[in-house]
């Protein structure tokens, strides 16, 4: 299969636990089509922006997807510049994003997945990479555990490197959030990688007020993109009615990005383990960038845990 296929349609599960329910769409690469509360008097809130009826129905492009629901970031995060890099004293040369030079938000998310385990309230999901022309030279596994309770979902990525040399590793996760009027955003990341104009990290400095969110405070109007690192592994969203969600990671998640488009319905809350362009910035001596190499057969781990407060 081809990066650019086209992710043809496939079941939807369902999970639900407590007031909460979770879609997953294995087939659209693996994504979380929504997440919501539904309460006992059958109002549903949405916290994930749901994916359209249209696309679980016909599918769609792997590499324009919807900006919906949640998809898995492997085996790297964001962007890599002009999907070159040096590793093992070999230049390797990885597909661009179309519309772009730099590749992107790796390949887990333009493929589908496979159901290996499923029950009413929890579902584990699994991928087999084996390399391509101009992509990833190293063979992965790939699974995630998504497990729905009555508070909230735990979501755990494994990514385990199939070849016989090493690998340079991250991830993450990609939700998108529903931003409605009077919201507020919470959390203390005092590091920041500034950006160039193809939004590729350049270097590594304090955050400035325009970034600071440690006092919960509402999203800019404009638009709004930031990497973080040295986060505290925690981000809270909440509303006037009182109800809220958090973000918890587990280390090796100790990036973050905060995406927020001007004038659209959706925002990006992302715990990564990496900045972008992490293996070059490296290669340029440039400290902390969250890049993690796995040897033959090991395996990383990645927890983030959504939490869920429905209002007062």
């Amino acid at each position: 299969m081809t990066p650019a296929a086209w992710l043809a349609p496939g079941p939807v599960h369902r999970l639900q636990a407590g007031g909460l329910t979770m879609d997953v769409a294995p087939a659209a690469g693996g994504r979380i089509a929504s997440l919501a509360s539904v309460s006992e008097g059958g109002q549903r809130i949405d916290w994930l922006a749901p994916m359209s009826e249209a696309c679980l129905r016909d599918g769609f492009d792997g590499l324009a997807w919807p900006k919906t629901g949640c998809y898995p970031l492997l085996p790297f995060s964001n962007r890599i510049r002009d999907g070159r890099f040096q590793w093992g004293g070999r230049e390797i040369r990885l597909a661009p994003h179309p519309g772009q030079p730099h590749a992107m938000h790796g390949l887990a998310h333009a493929r589908p997945w496979t159901v290996e385990q499923l029950t009413a309230s929890s579902i584990v999901l699994g991928l087999r990479y084996v390399p391509e022309t101009d992509n990833w030279p190293w063979p992965f596994t790939a699974t995630q555990a998504l497990t729905l309770s009555p508070v909230g979902l735990d979501a755990v990525i494994t990514l385990r490197n199939d070849s016989e040399s090493d690998m340079p590793a991250g991830g993450g996760f990609h939700p998108y959030f529903v931003r409605t009027p009077g919201m507020r955003v919470q959390f203390d990341a005092p590091t920041m990688w500034p950006t160039d104009a193809g939004e590729v990290a350049i270097r590594r400095e304090p955050a400035t007020a325009r970034e600071d969110f440690c006092v919960a405070r509402a999203l800019p109007d404009d638009a709004l993109s930031v990497y973080y690192s040295d986060w505290n592994r925690q981000a809270v969203v909440s509303h006037d009615d009182g109800a809220a969600l958090t973000v918890n990671a587990d280390d090796p998640l100790d990036h973050f990005i905060l995406h927020a488009p001007q004038g659209q319905p959706y925002f990006c809350l992302e715990p990564v383990s990496h900045v972008a362009d992490a293996i070059n910035l490296a290669e340029q001596g440039w400290g902390g960038t969250g890049l993690r190499t796995l040897a033959p057969g090991e395996t990383m781990r990645l927890r983030m845990q959504l939490r869920i407060r429905d209002a007062d």
